[in-house]
């Protein structure tokens, strides 16, 4: 009975490693066939299509090329657009500022900075007062003409 299980044994391990063999050997070939394939992939995309083509490789790199390109062009584009804006705000404020030194109520109605809604309510403020004490004399009659003239110093 030894001997028996001994050699039963011994034939489950030589079963085990031809079996072992056998799976190393059919995982090879795959390997092998995996890599031949692969290579003719790569092969495949590095070669001309035909004469006077390029490659599939060229190809894709051509058209990611030209996409890169696009989008540096409308970045570069846009940031010239935005600096040629800043420049033009920046003469149209000095425009405005020089107008207004020269002629402080047309540069109020033009509107400067902060348009022409806010100019007039600033031209407001300034003539509101003036309105107000003009309206205090119109009361007293003929006194509202007379200080227009006072101020202009022809009284």
């Amino acid at each position: 009975m030894v001997i028996v299980t001994v050699l039963v044994g011994a034939c489950q391990i030589i079963t085990l490693l031809g079996v072992a063999l056998l799976l190393k050997r059919w995982a090879d070939a795959k390997q092998a066939e995996i890599e031949a394939r692969l290579s003719a992939a790569l092969r495949a995309w590095g070669e001309p299509q035909g004469e006077g083509k390029p490659s599939k490789a060229a190809e894709v790199l051509d058209a990611m090329g030209a996409v890169v390109g696009a989008a540096a062009a409308r970045t570069i584009m846009s940031s010239l657009a935005a600096d040629a804006s800043h420049t033009a705000r920046a003469a149209n404020t000095l425009g405005d500022i020089a107008q207004g030194q020269s002629n402080p109520v047309l540069g109020l109605l033009t509107g400067g900075k902060r348009g022409k809604g806010a100019a007039l309510a600033r031209l407001a403020e300034i003539i509101g007062p003036m309105l107000a004490q003009n309206q205090g004399n119109h009361n007293q009659g003929d006194a509202g003409a007379r200080s227009v003239r006072d101020r202009l110093g022809r009284g």
